[in-house]
């Protein structure tokens, strides 16, 4: 007896799930996961790094003076906090939308 009220209580579960569902579907609200953020941002930080090493010497020595790779680091730390913030786990974050 408990094994066929377990299956029917799963059962009613998985049905009323899926209702649930197609009615936020059919009200235009839906679910979007963004893929890949943590290695877009390695990306964005290594492409900074490469275009500034290929300056001039004195112009790098300078930007070394500024603490500009600090301020780059920095501002990518920063970027990370937010995904992380905006709740991104494993590299995806998922976020509800208005259709």
């Amino acid at each position: 007896m408990p094994a066929i009220l377990a299956a029917l209580l799963s059962g009613l579960i998985n049905i009323a799930g899926n209702i649930a569902g197609r009615v936020l579907i059919g009200l235009g609200i839906g679910v979007i996961t963004y893929q890949g953020l943590d290695s877009s941002l390695d990306w964005l930080v290594d492409q900074a790094v490469s275009n500034l090493q290929a300056l001039p010497a004195d112009l790098v020595a300078i930007m070394g003076y500024l603490k500009v790779g600090s301020f780059i680091n920095i501002v990518a730390s920063a970027i990370a906090a937010r995904f992380v913030l905006q709740g991104l786990t494993g590299g995806t974050m998922k976020k509800w939308v208005l259709k």
